[in-house]
C-alpha cells in the first residue's frame, strides 16, 4: 500500500530526466508517480491527472515542450496546482531567457530549483516551504517587504534595477509587465520605484516582485 505522506507524482518531458527523479525518489523511499503524456495543450487533462492522483508533493520541469510533451511549459502547471494548495515545485536549467521570465511568476511559485542544485533529500523542506506559502504563513525568506529600488537602465521590455537594501552593487533586469501601469509609461534611469521584494532571499532567482506602483524622486532619496 502506498504512503500518501510520500507520494510525490514527477513531471518532465525528458524520458532519461524523468526516470532519474523517479529512480532516486525510490531510492529514498518515496513513492514516484511519472506522469506520462503527452497532453498537448490540455493542461487542465494535466492537472486532474495529477490531482487524482492526490500526491504530497509534485515535481515538474519547466520546458514541457522539447519532446512534444505539451504545448505549455512547467510554470503554469505549477502555478494552476498551488492555486488549488497542492504542494509543486519547478525544476529549471535557469538558461538567461528563463531566469528573467520566470521572474514573471516567481511570487506565485515559492520553490524553483536548478536541476544542478536540486537533491531529492530536501523534498521534504521544500514542501514545507510551499506548504506555509498555502497556509498564507510564508517562511521568512518569502515574507515581502515595501523597499525602494533603483533604475539603473531601461531597455526594450526590461529595467535594470538595483535593490540598495538587499545589495547595493549588483543590479539585475525586471521585465516591465511586473511594473504598475502608470510607472511602466513613465519609468527612466535614476528614478527610485518602490514595491515589495522578499528581501531575505539568499540568491537574486528567490526575488520576486510585487506591488511596483509608486516612483519616488531620486533627490529626495537617501541612497
Amino acid at each position: 500500500m502506498m504512503n500518501l505522506a510520500r507520494r510525490v507524482a514527477v513531471i518532465d518531458d525528458e524520458p532519461d530526466g524523468r526516470d532519474t527523479i523517479v529512480d532516486q525518489l525510490q531510492d529514498c523511499d518515496y513513492d514516484a508517480i511519472p506522469i506520462l503524456g503527452p497532453f498537448g495543450n490540455r493542461i487542465d487533462k494535466l492537472i486532474d491527472e495529477v490531482e487524482g492522483l492526490d500526491p504530497s508533493f509534485v515535481i515538474c520541469d519547466q520546458r514541457l515542450t522539447a519532446k512534444q510533451y505539451a504545448s505549455f511549459n512547467g510554470v503554469e502547471v505549477v502555478k494552476r496546482l498551488i492555486e488549488l494548495k497542492r504542494p509543486a515545485m519547478l525544476l529549471t536549467t535557469y538558461q538567461d531567457p528563463d531566469r528573467v521570465a520566470l521572474r514573471l511568476a516567481r511570487s506565485q511559485i515559492p520553490v524553483i530549483r536548478g536541476r544542478d542544485t536540486f537533491r531529492i533529500e530536501d523534498i521534504d523542506a521544500l514542501r514545507e516551504v510551499v506548504q506555509h506559502e498555502i497556509e498564507d504563513t510564508p517562511v521568512a525568506s518569502r515574507k515581502p517587504h515595501r523597499v525602494l529600488m533603483r533604475v539603473e537602465a531601461v531597455r526594450e521590455g526590461y529595467i535594470d534595477i538595483v535593490i540598495p537594501s538587499w545589495n547595493p552593487n549588483h543590479a539585475f533586469a525586471l521585465p516591465v509587465q511586473l511594473l504598475g501601469p502608470a510607472v511602466r509609461r513613465s519609468v527612466k534611469a535614476g528614478d527610485y520605484l518602490l514595491g515589495e521584494v522578499n528581501i531575505g532571499a539568499t540568491h537574486e532567482d528567490e526575488l520576486f516582485f510585487d506591488n511596483v506602483d509608486e516612483v519616488v524622486e531620486a533627490a529626495g532619496n537617501p541612497f
